[in-house]
């Protein structure tokens, strides 16, 4: 925050800057001088233990430390916003321009580090690294064709291909406001998404796309043909979001893991290297940067473990609209479904999920034969996107094609496919399932069959259609009769991996829980009559909102944003600020306290905050006067709510005050859920009554305990479901917002300043374009209440 802060100043004041990481302040205040020297004080490096050594001070590579390079005339400015920000903030030295690096201790007199730069940064002697190519032979294994259900309930259970709800329902994936696209989609909200999105900014159509691509199994085969398939998967997985120039927008990143200097192992690092080079430079594509771990060996007393070698290939790109970017979700009323093979190769099955099931790798994996179709068909798919002819669209990898057909119907009730995979004839059936050639799948939009077969002549094949329906039926090359496929079987068997490893970390009882109710528990949505889907009009009279916030708070930019588009001119205000007394919020009529993790929770949610309000008398009196006019509205959202709650201003006539608590999972739960808001008192949401709407979820104590009896509460809104995931936390009463007896104060779980727009939600009506979602409201009606107040009160 604070590095943000200087930046955003009209004269940002940082001349260099440099994080702190592998050789800690040896590396980065080195580089900070390296164009004309410095002297470091090392008295004045931050030091927690007294018994470390000079080395052990210089070299620990302490983490979330920045190293900057300023001018003597900003310290001043630059020191206040970091106290403003608690940032803790050392002057440790400056530049010298005699071409030294010098680190000196004048409490201990002595320098240990002397060093000219160039001996420091001069050139460092050629490595040179020996090695002999030696050759693996995996062996392959004989398919029966008649198994293929059986291998199908086998590679679906792999953790590779298994779903990933365990791991995507513990990570934020709202933060900031700006998630355009993140893991999950469909009505049932499975993470099936491999291209993620964030938008540049709030009110325009931009943002930045990002993919990342494997094959390690493959490379153990050939680790040229690993590299190459690495990229491809990364580009099939970042082709689903519009980019501005096609496939000229994509910038690599390659992170290398590899068990070096070990026998033919540098000599395949080598081929590795060298592929991937050679098929960025035919795609025009950059590698600006990457990582290795090329320590990638465990030694036990009665062995070695290598890992196989791995480069992980990290895409992203600037998006041109994020309203467009496509889903892996079939519909029913859209057009034909379409395979491309990008790889232009057989399918083999060597590296593939299926051999991995059978205990074999194979002798020969797939590889990328044509760059120019990979260019071709990468950049086509983009224009037919941009021009909205692309309903649904998923890449073809780990698990196959079958995979990727049955994922595409698993986010939605009612949604089957028809297909017939009898022209794809250079394989046997088996391996058209279960290979792992690069390709994509798309679904046309209705009437645009023609526009995709033109455009992508010689490479789409036309393979059926989605209908409604519970099965998806498929014709094989030779078969006599469709194979049938039942959807509902094997999404569970597709999810019962992420089952077994949620109950792991949410104990048996919630994970079973999750895994019976997460299919049944369908986003429906039910908005207002009244809803126009329109920005509101800027008006003339802007009330004064203030946002307060903590170290640790994340939320405070969308919270402004939403009260900068209902009307309100916004203040940022820090606890220093009310601690120190340079706010008082006397003239502030809306009070937003905001989500995030205050002190890192460190005392518990919200803990710390309250008690900086508690124990410090400017804070106190400031809050309480606040809550005490009879002029004003709040919100605290999420860690806000907790905030609100543990000062008890919510219920202050109440003689057991309720609390928060952990969530029933205990563990952070982030989700895109629904609510449905009841009839209520509350200024911001009584209007939206009866509504049904979408909203964001991420939290850890989240729970609503409430000792008195239902109606002793405004329950302002309940969860969609009342059963776990739905309902994250198992508040009392299926509670996710409630208000103060006379409406003007609001608390709420969920993040409704996360869902101010279509592009937010996670799952959005279909055919609808509003510029702003149904949440917008609540801001409105509490600058129109602010305004309407403060005329009275001159009347």
């Amino acid at each position: 925050n604070a590095i943000r802060a200087l930046v955003e100043t009209d004269h940002n004041p940082i001349v260099s800057i440099h994080d702190h990481g592998a050789g800690g302040h040896l590396n980065c205040l080195s580089e900070l001088v390296e164009e004309n020297g410095g002297i470091i004080n090392l008295d004045a490096l931050p030091v927690g233990d007294p018994t470390l050594s000079f080395k052990e001070i210089i070299g620990n590579e302490s983490q979330e430390r920045m190293g900057l390079v300023i001018h003597a005339k900003d310290e001043e400015m630059i020191r206040n916003i970091a106290d403003r920000e608690r940032a803790p903030m050392y002057v440790v030295g400056e530049i010298s321009d005699d071409q030294k690096f010098v680190i000196r201790s004048t409490q201990a007199d002595a320098s240990p580090i002397d060093l000219g730069i160039d001996d420091l940064f001069g050139n460092s002697p050629k490595l040179i690294i020996t090695d002999s190519t030696s050759t693996k032979i995996y062996r392959s294994t004989q398919v029966d064709a008649t198994k293929i259900h059986e291998y199908l309930e086998q590679v679906l259970r792999l953790e590779s291909v298994a779903c990933k709800d365990w791991l995507t329902n513990k990570v934020d994936r709202c933060v900031g406001g700006r998630v355009a696209k993140q893991q999950c989609c469909g009505e049932i909200q499975l993470p099936l998404n491999n291209c993620g999105v964030m938008a540049l900014d709030f009110d325009g159509t931009h943002g930045i796309a990002t993919s990342i691509g494997h094959a390690p199994i493959s490379a153990l085969i050939d680790p040229a043909a690993g590299s190459r398939h690495a990229i491809a998967e990364a580009l099939t997985n970042i082709i689903w979001a519009p980019l501005a120039e096609g496939i000229k927008s994509v910038t690599l990143s390659a992170n290398w893991m590899w068990p070096c200097k070990n026998p033919g192992e540098d000599a395949r690092l080598y081929a590795a290297v060298e592929a991937c080079a050679d098929f960025a430079i035919k795609l025009g594509i950059n590698i600006p940067t990457g990582k290795d771990s090329l320590s990638m060996k465990q030694k036990y007393r009665d062995q070695d473990v290598l890992a196989p070698g791995t480069v992980i290939i990290s895409a992203a790109g600037h998006c041109s609209d994020i309203n467009k970017v496509i889903e892996p979700v079939l519909k029913p009323n859209a057009g034909s479904i379409y395979y491309i093979n990008m790889s232009a190769d057989r399918h083999q099955l060597g590296g593939s999920s299926l051999f991995q099931v059978l205990n074999t790798v194979g002798e020969k994996c797939p590889d990328v034969l044509d760059v120019d179709r990979m260019i071709h068909v990468f950049n086509t798919v983009q224009e037919l996107i941009k021009r909205d002819a692309i309903a649904a669209g998923h890449d073809v990898g780990s698990g196959g094609l079958i995979t990727t057909l049955l994922e595409m119907c698993f986010p939605s009730h009612q949604v089957g496919a028809n297909l017939a995979l009898d022209k794809i004839g250079d394989s046997l059936p088996v391996e058209v399932l279960f290979a792992e050639n690069v390709g994509i799948v798309i679904q046309a939009t209705s009437g645009q069959d023609s526009d995709i077969e033109s455009a992508l002549r010689g490479y789409a094949i036309k393979i059926g259609n989605a209908n409604v329906g519970k099965n998806v039926e498929i014709k094989l090359s030779g078969a006599d009769s469709l194979l049938e496929f039942d959807i509902a079987k094997y999404r569970d068997i597709w999810y019962e991996t992420s089952y077994l490893f949620d109950c792991k970390q949410s104990g048996t009882t919630k994970a079973k829980e999750r895994y019976e109710g997460y299919k049944s528990q369908v986003l429906q949505y039910q908005f207002p009559a009244h809803f126009t889907g329109k920005l509101p009009l800027i008006p003339t009279k802007k009330p004064i909102a203030a946002i307060i916030r903590e170290k640790g708070s994340n939320s405070e930019r969308e919270l402004a944003h939403a009260l900068f588009l209902a009307g309100f001119e916004v203040r940022d205000v820090h606890m220093t600020d009310l601690v120190t007394g340079r706010e008082t919020l006397e003239d502030v009529q809306f009070l937003g306290a905001v989500g995030g993790f205050s002190n890192s929770d460190v005392l518990g949610s919200a803990k710390g905050w309250a008690g900086s309000f508690k124990y410090n008398e400017k804070a106190r009196k400031s809050i309480t006067n606040f809550f005490a006019r009879q002029d004003t509205l709040s919100v605290g959202i999420c860690n806000g709510c907790q905030l609100f709650v543990e000062l008890g201003l919510v219920y202050p006539e109440h003689d057991i005050m309720p609390k928060m608590l952990h969530n029933d999972s205990r563990k952070h739960e982030s989700a895109f859920t629904s609510v449905v808001v009841q009839d209520n008192s509350s200024v911001m949401l009584s209007s939206l009554s009866g509504s049904t709407l979408g909203v964001w979820i991420s939290h850890g104590e989240g729970r609503f305990s409430l000792p008195k009896s239902e109606k002793d509460y405004q329950i302002v809104a309940k969860y969609g479901y009342a059963a776990y995931p739905a309902n994250p936390n198992g508040s009392d009463n299926n509670t996710a917002m409630m208000c103060s007896s006379d409406g003007r104060h609001l608390v709420m779980m969920p993040h409704i300043e996360r869902s101010m727009f279509q592009w937010n939600w996670a799952y959005y009506p279909d055919g609808r374009r509003d510029e702003v979602s149904p949440w917008l409201e609540a801001f409105v009606n509490a600058r129109e209440w602010v305004v309407s107040v403060e005329l009275t009160v001159r009347c």
